[in-house]
């Protein structure tokens, strides 16, 4: 669901430049603007989850006394709360932090399944077949899903490794650079 800058601004008591400004530090991700409503912004359910983090870290913030807002320790509370993403850039795809266990998890399956496709072959090799009946179809088919799975894992291990080398690259960024999760410099 898609939520309107003038319904936040109305629900939390905050100036829409208040949030526009948070869009800049890239605490919002990619706001959407709503064509049927003169492109006026629109933030989804994750963004607005942000804002009243964002909102209820600043307002602490006053109740102790700061007159200025911290920008480290909303930025320190978001990335507890919601964590980074990495972008690999070359295919602008997003990896969610907890891919990786997923990632090891669909390989160790592909495994099992090679192991009993390549046992199915040895099956298939080492039988006597009936003359009538030509097996050789479905074997070029098990050889084809072999290699296949076999490519597959090989791109998979390469992105875990690309995966390894951006989180060791995250962790030994200052904090402040840490928060350039979004893919843009």
């Amino acid at each position: 669901m898609l939520t309107s800058i003038g319904k936040i601004t109305k629900e939390l008591a905050i100036e829409a430049h208040q949030l526009r400004e948070w869009e800049k530090r890239d605490w919002l991700g990619d706001v959407l603007k709503d064509p049927d409503n003169n492109n006026q912004r629109v933030y989804n359910d994750h963004q607005i989850k942000r804002i009243h983090l964002i909102h209820e870290t600043i307002q602490k913030q006053r109740e102790k006394g700061f007159k200025r807002t911290d920008f480290t320790e909303v930025e320190e509370k978001l990335f507890e709360k919601f964590g980074g993403e990495v972008t690999k850039r070359e295919s602008e795809m997003i990896i969610h932090p907890g891919s990786m266990e997923k990632i090891i998890e669909m390989i160790g399956l592909q495994q099992k399944m090679m192991m009993e496709m390549q046992l199915q072959i040895e099956n298939l090799q080492n039988k006597e077949l009936p003359a009538p009946i030509d097996h050789s179809q479905h074997f070029e088919e098990m050889k084809n899903q072999l290699k296949f799975s076999q490519e597959r894992e090989e791109k998979l291990i390469g992105l875990i490794e690309k995966l390894q080398d951006d989180v060791e690259k995250l962790k030994k960024m200052p904090p402040k650079s840490r928060w350039k999760f979004w893919g843009r410099q």
